[in-house]
């Protein structure tokens, strides 16, 4: 385990170098200080981290854009944060051990906090485009994976739905769109930068078991709070749903043809956790 714990810190530690070096110079104080707050004050990476462990499991050689391409996933991932926090959301007080973004700059700066993050996640995909073809259909996969079709979709369809009333199947569709998809942008766009196309249906066959069971794995940390969510709508069936999930996923990681040996233990890990940390 010690190895995969160093390369995991080792693709966390240039995802955080990479972050801390895009970061916009030329911006109003308090935005610029809010950005920070948010982008460098912790956070597992886990999507930088399947971008770059895909890339690596077929002996790639991650680039400057490949960096670029990391980050952007995690601003996105950020953004996101940012905004479902807010009162009008989510009404988080508290993110990551501390208290949310709006809770210390105010809900406006907040608001623009996430959308100068999502700009600046397009900002570097576009760069990453405009100097190399190959990162087009990258950034066409995370657009689409972010957007009304995907994340956000997944936002809205939470907030639409009356959740006391929701059976499973809602419930996995939520999750699919919601928290799947961002875990899907990062797994697709290692693909297409690996030069795997080809085969990018059994990355993206793994990409939605990773997050239908990284969600039901969070709804069952979390069922003591009550809150309506997968694991309490399956009820005792939820640890075995998640264990065929993490089956299948495993599989799907075999028949990629690269080094799934550090990508199956992140799996393991992600979905076998007791505790929000890695």
């Amino acid at each position: 385990m010690s190895s995969f714990k160093d390369k995991y810190e080792k693709f966390k530690r240039v995802c955080d170098t990479t972050l801390e070096s895009v970061l916009p110079e030329n911006v109003p104080a308090k935005l610029k200080e809010s950005m920070s707050y948010v982008l460098l004050g912790g956070g597992k990476r886990l999507r930088p981290v399947l971008y770059l462990a895909v890339l690596d499991s077929y002996g790639c050689i991650p680039t400057c854009a490949d960096f670029k391409v990391a980050a952007a996933i995690e601003c996105i991932h950020a953004y996101s944060l940012v905004h479902d926090d807010l009162p009008a959301m989510d009404n988080d007080d508290m993110r990551r051990g501390k208290p949310s973004d709006h809770k210390v700059f105010g809900e406006a700066i907040a608001l623009l906090t996430g959308d100068a993050l999502l700009n600046l996640a397009f900002c570097l995909l576009s760069d990453c485009a405009c100097n190399d073809a190959k990162y087009a259909p990258i950034m066409k996969i995370i657009a689409d994976c972010a957007g009304a079709e995907g994340m956000i979709g997944g936002q809205a369809l939470e907030f639409e739905s009356d959740l006391s009333a929701a059976d499973a199947d809602l419930f996995r569709k939520i999750a699919s769109l919601k928290t799947g998809k961002l875990l899907e942008a990062a797994i697709l766009s290692g693909c297409m930068s690996a030069g795997k196309e080809k085969i990018i249906e059994k990355w993206q066959k793994y990409a939605v078991l990773l997050g239908k069971a990284f969600q039901l794995r969070d709804d069952l940390m979390d069922i003591s709070g009550g809150e309506y969510s997968l694991a309490a709508a399956l009820g005792e069936s939820a640890e075995t749903e998640l264990d065929e999930l993490r089956q299948k996923a495993d599989e799907c990681l075999l028949m990629t043809g690269g080094d799934s040996e550090f990508l199956r233990k992140l799996t393991d890990v992600m979905l076998l956790r007791t505790s929000d940390k890695v």
